[in-house]
């Protein structure tokens, strides 16, 4: 099967951001755990849970993916200590280990379907900028708002003939 993406050397902000960002920017706070990896694209996959306690994946996608290797060695330094700390380390108390985090994003809902053919949704928070605490407690401010092209012209209608209705 041909490859069918854009070459990279052809993908600027604008075009990345409005495949990306296709609804309006939200404001999320949410608790990453260090649940960490990659996909295809080679775009930074959290999990990570909601105030309700609603568990998600936040995706920091594109060239953000770069920006977020603070976001992931945190979260490697985290686990470390955790494991450190506590002996005899259960892989289940990972849940317990949550890095706070404001996201200003967009949401998207995946759906996966299971062995016996059931589909669940999931949900992802398409990461745009983020703000995180470090030791100190001063934020630092990761990403960059979406770049999106300027709105689309509205429907000019031109001048009509009386008869031409």
């Amino acid at each position: 099967m041909p490859e069918s993406r854009r070459p990279i050397h052809k993908i600027t902000p604008v075009y990345e951001d409005n495949g990306l960002f296709r609804s309006p920017v939200r404001r999320v706070t949410v608790g990453l755990v260090p649940q960490i990896h990659r996909n295809n694209r080679q775009d930074l996959v959290v999990r990570a849970f909601v105030r309700d306690g609603a568990a998600i994946q936040i995706l920091f996608a594109g060239r953000r993916a770069k920006q977020a290797k603070a976001v992931e060695a945190r979260l490697r330094a985290m686990l470390f200590k955790a494991r450190s700390k506590t002996p005899g380390w259960k892989a289940e108390g990972v849940d317990t280990i949550q890095l706070p985090l404001r996201i200003e994003g967009v949401w998207r809902s995946r759906f996966s379907r299971d062995a016996w053919g059931c589909e669940t949704r999931h949900f992802q928070l398409i990461a745009a900028r983020w703000a995180m605490f470090d030791d100190a407690g001063v934020a630092h401010l990761f990403g960059e708002a979406p770049v999106h092209l300027v709105p689309t012209r509205p429907a000019q209608i031109d001048q009509m003939s009386g008869d031409a209705l």
